[in-house]
């Protein structure tokens, strides 16, 4: 067996955390390597060299105290990650016993560090206190980035978020399978369209720099 850990220090307590792992059908979409989720069968696909490997399982989650695991069991092997919290740190390990062993150090460093960082970015968007379908008073760049990530846990990979103002002012970002592909902003008798593939794990406030700010947005989300 083969392991590897990665650090990420949260603000947030485990309740927190454990209620996006509890989701994984909406995370693991975010993971390094990951290809597929569908019914019970999970799929990644690991580059060596110039070829990329394969490996389907099925999942078992399960949650013990401050600590939960989620097991894939496959023809290859059987993938272990387990997440735990010491103090203000979130431990993720990965372990990996089956085919090619001996070559799986390096993607496994990545793929710890992949999760830890996207759950960091979920936990906080977790705290975002904004609902969905309801009125967001003094928008800014940086609650906009958190609520996206949160209508990632809510609704999915796709879907398109649109903001109304009274003034007329409006905006659209189309998300599609956790890509951000499209934001649209319309400001007094000007309309700007942006294209992009920025994951949603990535996003920064940066993006959204030009959504008009100061003022009041009734927010409406739609599955794309």
């Amino acid at each position: 067996m083969i392991s590897r850990t990665y650090k990420v220090e949260l603000p947030y307590g485990w309740e927190s955390i454990s209620w996006i792992l509890a989701k994984p059908e909406k995370t693991l979409p975010f993971f390094p390597y990951f290809k597929e989720f569908k019914g019970e069968k999970v799929r990644f696909e690991v580059p060596r060299f110039i070829f990329k490997f394969g490996y389907e399982f099925t999942l078992d989650y399960g949650v013990q105290g401050n600590k939960a695991v989620y097991t894939f069991r496959g023809d290859r092997g059987i993938l272990t990650i387990t997440f735990e919290m010491k103090g203000r740190n979130l431990l993720v390990t990965a372990s990996w016993s089956g085919f090619g062993e001996i070559l799986m150090g390096k993607p496994l460093e990545t793929f710890t560090r992949g999760i830890g960082e996207a759950i960091r970015e979920f936990c906080s968007a977790a705290k975002c206190p904004v609902h969905m379908q309801e009125r967001v008073e003094n928008l800014t760049p940086e609650l906009l980035v958190s609520m996206i990530k949160k209508t990632v846990l809510e609704v999915g990979r796709s879907f398109l978020l649109e903001g109304y103002s009274k003034d007329g002012s409006y905006f659209s970002i189309k998300v599609s399978n956790g890509i951000l592909q499209e934001l649209k902003i319309r400001e007094d008798e000007s309309e700007s369209i942006v294209e992009t593939e920025v994951p949603i794990t990535a996003l920064e406030k940066e993006l959204l720099n030009g959504i008009p700010t100061g003022r009041s947005f009734r927010i409406r989300v739609s599955r794309d």
